[in-house]
């Protein structure tokens, strides 16, 4: 019975950060790449009803690269 419920929580927990992280993560990129390219990509809109699409998956990457995957190799190469 313990681990059933140790199951549910995982799960709960599970979904409430991917939503918080694809979210947090498709900003970030949609962000960057509209000031990368002055406007002109992603055509989306920011609020989008589906954020995990095939499409949407690209930009969130983006946003992970630039989030978590330039400030550590900026240190990397910094303090190294």
């Amino acid at each position: 019975m313990f681990e059933l419920l140790l199951r549910g929580l995982l799960f709960l927990g599970e979904a409430v950060l991917e939503l918080i992280f694809s979210y947090l993560f498709y900003s970030a990129g949609w962000l960057a790449l509209r000031l990368l390219t002055l406007g002109r990509y992603p055509r989306l809109p920011l609020r989008v009803s589906d954020p995990m699409n095939s499409h949407s998956s690209w930009i969130a990457a983006f946003g992970f690269l630039c989030l978590v995957g330039l400030p550590l190799t900026t240190l990397a190469l910094l303090y190294s």
